[in-house]
């Protein structure tokens, strides 16, 4: 049996979806291994698995949210001397990774594939000094340019026209400049990134430059159909390899309490939640009272709000009669009673609408989530709007069109019995184990070819 280490962003929406995949290769007999700074535990230990820490030094647990709760207090000054400390940190954490921080895992486990997050670009390069074979998990859609898709930081749904394609061009354009004025006048993380891919000799070619993030080139596993991963259909070879599996929705992980008590049978519930991830503006804010106005005029209607960790429940809960906030929400426990979700078009929790049939009001905040609400647009799964511009009003008459409207319901079945028979068809941990077959080439274990000479996987029907 094999021994699988797993490295995914210490975020819930980057780690829920690697626990179904963990479990269905653990039940295989393969031992797991989930690796990364201190945090990762916090998400991980409730669910059983094993766990190796990295930095423990330089990021002990609780790190993270206190230097976010500081970044948040800051003005001026202030704020201008945190920056300077966090990238004097910065610095030390990138001498802790080209002294071999990232190391660890196969000094200690001798792993016989890394399963790492996308948006980590570091552990591959170990592995790949190591001989380790790596896949690059995707908790999200691709993040490489390709022919006909636009990035994901941008909402547009193309068409076949000219000034589409115009609007594909600079929508690419503004997702990339960033990362390719970095390559051109060497940046901090862009010098990184190359010092430690010489380090472990990877070659500097197959470092990808021209997508959203920078990353290596490789297999991503990408979970979820490849049908609601396109906007238009695929033109041309794809520049990456991507393996499309099941959406490996985890229906059975462990959730919060909630006061269930407070819900009231018979009545239509809205779940409002906005993700985990700290937001850089302060929309979201500003959406929940919109949300609460909302409940206000619909007394008849139950809404729960998820405010997450940045805000405080108790500035809503309660606000009205109909109204119940928590900072942590039982997400898929609440999506099992909704009749709509009000939501920031996370992937997961898109995902999740899709797999219990429930209609979705996106407003997209930032990073993928423009993206992935021309997704629900496109596919018929529900309504977006512009969260500078939402009102109560507005959500409102959204709300009303995905309850009332029956093509929602009929796409969300639709592409709920596609999920299930993705899932069925190629689950997750089948892709992991064929990847790891004798016959298949590793691209990014070394010696491995270049990314043109490995053959694209092939995508689910």
């Amino acid at each position: 049996m094999a021994t699988f280490v797993l490295s995914p962003l210490d975020d819930h929406g980057h780690v829920n979806p690697t626990f179904g995949i963990a479990r269905t290769l653990r039940s295989r007999g393969h031992r797991v291994v989930y690796c990364g700074i201190p945090d990762l535990e916090t998400l991980v230990e409730p669910e059983g698995f094993e766990f190796l820490p990295v930095l423990e030094e330089l990021c002990p647990k609780g790190f993270q949210a206190e230097m976010l709760a500081r970044a948040s207090e800051l003005r001026g000054l202030k704020l201008l001397r945190f920056l300077r400390e966090v990238q004097r940190h910065e610095d030390r954490y990138h001498a802790a990774v080209l002294a071999g921080a990232f190391d660890k895992p196969f000094a200690l486990l001798r792993p016989d594939l890394l399963l790492c997050d996308v948006l980590l670009p570091e552990p591959p390069l170990a592995a790949y000094g190591a001989g380790v074979p790596c896949l690059l998990l995707n908790t999200t859609l691709p993040l490489r340019q390709e022919a006909g898709q636009p990035p994901l930081t941008s909402p547009l749904v193309p068409d076949e026209g000219a000034v589409s394609r115009v609007r594909l061009r600079l929508a690419w354009w503004r997702a990339t400049y960033r990362h390719r004025l970095g390559r051109w006048f060497r940046s901090r993380s862009v010098t990184h990134l190359l010092r430690l891919a010489r380090h472990h000799g990877f070659p500097r070619e197959r470092l990808d430059f021209d997508g959203i993030t920078i990353k290596p080139w490789g297999p991503e596993l990408v979970l979820c159909p490849r049908e609601f991963a396109e906007l238009t259909p695929a033109r041309g070879k794809p520049r990456g390899e991507y393996l499309y599996a099941g959406p490996s929705v985890d229906l059975e992980r462990q959730e919060p309490d909630f006061p269930w008590e407070r819900l009231r049978d018979g009545r239509p519930l809205v779940l409002a939640y906005l993700g985990t991830l700290p937001y850089v503006t302060d929309l979201d804010a500003r959406l929940f009272r919109a949300v609460r106005d909302a409940a206000a005029r619909r007394p008849d209607w139950q809404f729960v709000l998820g405010v997450g960790r940045k805000l405080d429940p108790a500035a809503f809960d309660a606000s009205a009669p109909n109204v119940i906030a928590v900072r942590r929400a039982p997400v898929v426990s609440l999506l099992r009673r909704a009749t709509a979700m009000i939501t920031h078009g996370g992937f997961n929790s898109v995902k999740e609408c899709i797999s219990l049939e429930v209609p979705m009001v996106v407003l997209p905040i930032q990073y993928d989530q423009p993206g992935i609400s021309a997704r629900v647009v496109r596919h018929g799964l529900g309504v977006r709007a512009s969260p500078a511009s939402v009102t109560a009003e507005t959500l409102l008459s959204l709300l009303d069109e995905v309850v009332t409207v029956p093509r929602y319901r009929e796409s969300l079945r639709r592409f709920r019995a596609r999920f299930e028979a993705a899932e069925r068809e190629r689950p997750a941990a089948d892709v992991i184990e064929d990847f790891l077959h004798p016959s298949r080439p590793a691209a990014l274990s070394a010696g491995a070819p270049s990314p043109s000479s490995v053959p694209t996987a092939r995508a689910l029907p």
